[in-house]
Formats: C-alpha cells, sequence, structure tokens
C-alpha cells in the first residue's frame, strides 16, 4: 500500500523537529508528503522565561528552536490566506490524500477532509505549542504523555509515558516530542505494511494533574526554586549504587534480607548477574564507573558460601561505556551480551573460562541504540528484550521485543514494537526467571527517577505479534532507611542479587543504619 499523506502547520517560522518529522516520513518507503497546508496563524514567540529555560538547560542546536520554513521541493502548498474558494478539505481531495497530520497549535477537523486526521498532543497540547508539556512540570506531576490521536474523535493511535523533568519545560517538552517522531513514523510505516492500524496497547494510565498557572512569573519561579534544590543535593551527596546479596536456594524477593557491599567512596558498582563458580561459590558480575573517568566497565566478584567475597576482578573494558553483563547457558557454553548501546550494537561474547576470558562471536544487532538487551528461550524460539531509544528521548520509556530461531539469530522485531511505552515499567531491570509457575519479567520502575524500584511483570502472551504483561510484584527501596532506589535483580541457586542507591553525603560514609546493615561478610 501506499500512503499519500499532507501536513498542517501554523503559519511563520516553526522548531527545527518539524522538519526533520518530514523529512523522516519521507525517506519511509512507501510513503509520500503530497501538500503542505499553511494556517493563518503563527506560534506565540517565546518569552523571557522560556528563553531562560533554553540558555540553561537546552542549549543550541535545539530542535525546539524555530527557524523559517521552506517547501519541499516537489510538495504542493495552500495556505488560509491566498486559497481563493478553495475549501481545505477540497484541496486535500484533489491532491489525492490518505491522511492529514495536523501540526496546528490548535487542530480542528477539517469538513470534506481525509477520514485519518491525526494530532501530536504533549499533556493536552499539541507538541509544537512553546507550552506544550509545561502543565505536568509545573504541578509536579511525575509523569509526562505523548499521544497520537485521531482530531476527530480523539481516538487513541499511540501513546507514550515518561518521567516528567521537574526543572525544565524545554527538556520535558524536548524527550516527548522525541518520541512522538517515532509514533509517527512507526504508524505510517504499519499503514502501508498492513494498510490499518494494529489495536493499540493499553494506554499509559496515569493521574490527571491540575492545569496550574502557566504565566512567565509562574514558570520561572517554580523552575528556579526546584533547580536550586536539586543543584544543592548534588553539591551535598553523591550518588553510589552498591550490591546486596542474599543468600538461600530459592530467589529472594524481600531485600530487607540481604547484606549490603559498599564499594569504595570514588566509585559504583551495579547491575549484579549472578553465575555458580567452579568449585564453591558464585561469581557476581557488575558494572563498575569510577567517577572521575565516566565510563563503564564490567568486573566480577567472588561471593562465597560463608558469605565473604573478594575484590572485583577486571572482565571486559572498552572505548566505550559498558554495562549489564547479561549472562545465559546455550548449547553447552556460558554466553554474555554486555550493553553496548553508546556503540549502537549488541555484542554476542562466549565465555572461554570465568571470569575474565571472554571471546566475541558476533554483533547480533547492528546501527540501534539498545539497553539492557536481556535474552531467553520461550515456546520454541529465542527472545530479546531491551529499551530502544529515540534520537534524544530519554532511554527508559519504550520497550522493544526482537525474536530469532537461536541467539545468533537473525533477529527479527516483534510486529508490535515498542511493546511497552511506560517509563514505570518498560525497562529491563534481570534476566527473566519462572516462579510458582509464572514467567516473570523484572522491570525498573523509573518513575519518579532512573532506576526508582522493581517492577515484577507477568508475561502471559509471547508470540511473534502479541505482548501482553501485567504486574505481579513491586519491590520498592527504602527497606534501610537511606536506601533510595532499587533497580535490578538476579539469581543463581543459592544466591540472589540486587543492586541498590545511595546519596551518600561528601562529608563521610553512609550513616548509622546503612552501615550496620553492610552485614559481618567481608573480603576474604
Amino acid at each position: 500500500m501506499k500512503i499519500r499523506f499532507a501536513v498542517y502547520l501554523p503559519a511563520g517560522p516553526l522548531p527545527v523537529w518539524v522538519g526533520q518529522l518530514l523529512s523522516a516520513c519521507q525517506a519511509l518507503p512507501g510513503v509520500e508528503l503530497a501538500t503542505v497546508l499553511r494556517d493563518d496563524e503563527g506560534l506565540p514567540a517565546p518569552d523571557w522565561a522560556d528563553r531562560l529555560d533554553e540558555l540553561v538547560f537546552d542549549r543550541a542546536p535545539s530542535p525546539l528552536t524555530s527557524v523559517a520554513f521552506g517547501i519541499p521541493a516537489g510538495v504542493a502548498e495552500w495556505a488560509v490566506g491566498d486559497a481563493g474558494p478553495m475549501a481545505a478539505g477540497n484541496w486535500l481531495a484533489e491532491q489525492a490524500c490518505d491522511l492529514v497530520l495536523d501540526l496546528r497549535a490548535r487542530p480542528a477537523p477539517i469538513p470534506a477532509g481525509p477520514a485519518r486526521h491525526w494530532s501530536l498532543m504533549l499533556a493536552g497540547r499539541s507538541a509544537v505549542d512553546p507550552l506544550a508539556g509545561a502543565a505536568p512540570v509545573l504541578a509536579g506531576s511525575d509523569t509526562t504523555t505523548i499521544r497520537l490521536e485521531s482530531v476527530s474523535n480523539g481516538h487513541l493511535i499511540d501513546a507514550s509515558l515518561g518521567a516528567s523533568c521537574s526543572f525544565s519545560i524545554r527538556r520535558n517538552r524536548r524527550r516527548a516530542i522525541a518520541k512522538g517522531m517515532g509514533m509517527v513514523r512507526r504508524a505510517l510505516q504499519r499503514l502501508v505494511r498492513d494498510g490499518g492500524l494494529p489495536p493499540l496497547r493499553a494506554e499509559p494510565v496515569c493521574a490527571p494533574h491540575p492545569l496550574p498557572s502557566t504565566s512567565a512569573r509562574a514558570r520561572f519561579s517554580t523552575l528556579l526554586r526546584r533547580s536550586v534544590a536539586r543543584s544543592a543535593v548534588k553539591a551535598m551527596s553523591r550518588e553510589q549504587w552498591g550490591i546486596a546479596l542474599a543468600f538461600g536456594e530459592d530467589i529472594c524477593l524481600e531485600p530487607a534480607r540481604a547484606q549490603l557491599i559498599y564499594p569504595p567512596a570514588d566509585r559504583f558498582w551495579a547491575d549484579p548477574m549472578v553465575w555458580p563458580a567452579v568449585g564453591e561459590g558464585w561469581w557476581v558480575f557488575i558494572e563498575e564507573v569510577i567517577y572521575r573517568e565516566g565510563r563503564g566497565t564490567l568486573k566480577a566478584i567472588r561471593v562465597h558460601r560463608d558469605g565473604n567475597w573478594e575484590a572485583p576482578v577486571p572482565v571486559m573494558a572498552r572505548p566505550w561505556h559498558l554495562s549489564y553483563p547479561f549472562l545465559f547457558w546455550w548449547d553447552g557454553a556460558l554466553w554474555m551480551v554486555p550493553e553496548s548501546g553508546a556503540n549502537r550494537n549488541v555484542e554476542l561474547h562466549r565465555c572461554k573460562a570465568l571470569p575474565d576470558q571472554w571471546e566475541k562471536v558476533a554483533d547480533i544487532l547492528t546501527d540501534i541504540d539498545l539497553v539492557d538487551a536481556t535474552l531467553f528461550a520461550h515456546d520454541g524460539r529465542w527472545w530479546l528484550m531491551g529499551n530502544v531509544t529515540e534520537p534524544g528521548a530519554d532511554k527508559h520509556d519504550e520497550l522493544h521485543i526482537f525474536h530469532a530461531p537461536t541467539p545468533l539469530g537473525p533477529w527479527q522485531p516483534h510486529a508490535a514494537n515498542p511493546v511497552v511505552a511506560d517509563a514505570r515499567f518498560a525497562r529491563p531491570a534481570g534476566p527473566v526467571f519462572s516462579h510458582a509457575g509464572k514467567l516473570l519479567r523484572p522491570a525498573q520502575v523509573c518513575v519518579p527517577e532512573y532506576g526508582h524500584a522493581l517492577s515484577l511483570r507477568r508475561i502471559d502472551r509471547l508470540t511473534t505479534c502479541e505482548y501482553v504483561e501485567h504486574a505481579e510484584l513491586r519491590i520498592d527501596p527504602g527497606w534501610v532507611p537511606g536506601i533510595a532506589c532499587v533497580h535490578t535483580v538476579s539469581h543463581q541457586s543459592g544466591l540472589t542479587a540486587f543492586d541498590f542507591l545511595t546519596r551518600r553525603s561528601r562529608l563521610g560514609f553512609p550513616a548509622g543504619p546503612l552501615r550496620r546493615c553492610a552485614g559481618t561478610g567481608g573480603q576474604g
């Protein structure tokens, strides 16, 4: 099927992202931009509060910057001011348009226009509106939702929920719009491929936020207060991830039972993945980041059955960031898929000797920003889950699935990608496992902040074209005062590992309760 689409734009300068979106859509096979319609109403100019927000948090080049818009070569144009007697609907019919994407500040039905009439709405405003995304930030809402919807009846076509940026409206808007651009592209691709759009996965549900004052003074005072508070917290403390170990044959879902392991003050340890060691005990593979270097490498901690542990040994380092050392057994060997999204690929390594001898076998996915790749076998196929990021968007919001006959591929995208578009349970948080007859997927709760908690998701249906999951259990931080986040869980017989975040005072070691929970084990 071939799709001819139109775009209805405000008069005057437009945000850079509008031109980027149209160029990306024109590049899709089977998609043609037939005409551009221009309204007689332009966008309001940014006020002083918006310009300050831009100066501090959204410096050039920014996709939100307004520029003169040029009509692409070969594309017909219709404008309200010089259209003469021909109405917009008649013009669209004459141009044989199948669809119109309405990016006006106030999208409205077009009499006699195409049945498919879409708008991109951000927190109740058109995405081109300079105040789009402001309401949830000013109201103190943890979440912001962007929606691709039908103008005529409000029918939802796609939606994605992310954590709100509490200190910058422009940053909040920019991240959401990056996802919205992906929604438009995906919807067009599905129309070309299938001739229609599939039923929407469950819409993200969040509490409605009030409509606070959006005056420049109100915006400035709110964002200034939050920015000062944020800066004060960063100045007085440093975020540090550590490892928690719970001993026992079955998986532990109560981290309060675990002993805490703290790294040295100049680094953090996160993303623990457990594997049995030769002889006795376990290797706990981790991401290590030394603060002054700012780049993740992989290491492994030897943990003994008596609770003692040994200093981490180097496992893998690259010029780019590595983390999430995912482990699995297949074809008589141990394999690792480390996160290497910064290099835009997904690497597969085979173990030659534990813990530090690994041979790269293949790049199983390339030219993709995918984080936290999690593999497992199910119903005769291999499945790879990971968050794929639209350029400029958060990495926490949209879960994609790929499937293949073996871990070596070829890997094919799931027909319903992204299968989850909700930062409260999209991003993987450790290996998929069976428990009490249920297949459970650990997911990160990235609201109100990255890696805040764990949500165990029960996988109810998984095929190459369907995916259904529901909440089974939530594991929150705070089981010891001072623990602010928990975002990974991994288990092998006898040992469960979590990670945990504390905000460590720059003046000294964590206070009493955390010291007492560090346990009796130590480096052997």
